[in-house]
Order: C-alpha cells, then sequence, then structure tokens
C-alpha cells in the first residue's frame, strides 16, 4: 500500500508539474500567439492607417507647397535715404525671410558682424560713422522705426522698409 501511495503521490506530483508547466508555457505561448496575431492585425491596421496617413500626408504637403509657392515670392518697397536727404526708391520681390538676404541684390551694404548680428556702416557706397558723428543707418518697417537688425528682420509679403541715415 505504501508503495501504492507513493507512486499515486509521484503521479499527481509529475500530473501537477506537468499541468503547471503546461498551464504556464500554454498561457505564454498562448499570449505569444494572442500577441503575435493582434501585432499582425495591429501591422496591417497600421499598414493601412499608414497608407491612409501618407495619402492625406501627401494631400497636405502638395497643398502646403502651393500655398508656400505662392506665399514664397513676397512683393516688398525699399527706400534709402541718404545724409543729404535725398533718396533711393525700389521695388522687389523676393523669396528671402530677413531683409538682409532681401536687398542684398538691390542695394550695396557695407558692415560687420557683431554680437547682435550685422550692423550697417554703408548704404550704397554712403558710410555712417557713429564714433566720428553719431551717424548710423536706421530701418523702418512700414514707417515705424525697426525692432530688429537688417539681418533678422522678417520680411512679409507687401511691407515697406527704409534705410535712413540718421543722426544720433
Amino acid at each position: 500500500m505504501k508503495t501504492h501511495n507513493y507512486r499515486i503521490l509521484s503521479l499527481l506530483t509529475a500530473l501537477m508539474l506537468s499541468l503547471a508547466l503546461l498551464t504556464g508555457c500554454g498561457s505564454s505561448t498562448a499570449d505569444a500567439d494572442a500577441s503575435q496575431s493582434s501585432g499582425s492585425a495591429a501591422s496591417s491596421v497600421t499598414t493601412e492607417d499608414t497608407s491612409a496617413s501618407d495619402a492625406s500626408a501627401e494631400e497636405s504637403a502638395a497643398e502646403a507647397e502651393g500655398s508656400a509657392t505662392e506665399a514664397e515670392t513676397k512683393h516688398i518697397t525699399l527706400t534709402v535715404t541718404y545724409e543729404d536727404g535725398s533718396s533711393d526708391s525700389y521695388e522687389i520681390d523676393t523669396e528671402a525671410d530677413y531683409l538682409k538676404d532681401a536687398i542684398d541684390t538691390t542695394v550695396e551694404l557695407g558692415g560687420e558682424e557683431s554680437d547682435y548680428g550685422f550692423y550697417i556702416t554703408s548704404v550704397n557706397g554712403v558710410e555712417a560713422d557713429y564714433d566720428a558723428d553719431g551717424a548710423y543707418w536706421a530701418i523702418y518697417v512700414n514707417d515705424e522705426y525697426g525692432s530688429y537688425g537688417v539681418d533678422s528682420q522678417p520680411v512679409t509679403d507687401g511691407d515697406s522698409f527704409a534705410l535712413v541715415y540718421e543722426v544720433y
């Protein structure tokens, strides 16, 4: 009887261990299978969503490119007023984002880079020497004194700019 109980106990232990292993492995396998199949489903959904997203992204990019192309060219006016009060006016079509780049091919700017940006010392060969007599080139934007330097002043379609020789 002892041998019989020992065999039953051994069989039950083996059965429980086998069941535990199968349950553990089965759930891992089942989880992995579920994970793989949900991953496949997610993958195919993602692929479909990506395709839809790609199509709408391409449409958005095309619209943005179209509007950006239309908005890229900006028409601005520039007036340069010299020390003697005479002035030159320019109509400029540009794709530049900042004033210096927009006017660089139209007027001759002299100056130097500083910690604060490009400092204008001359326009079309007319020099302003702040150290000698307090003269400088002021920037006006739409008839108001500019808040930015020439290389950081944003350019918007329809803006009017003025570079004016002034004495402080």
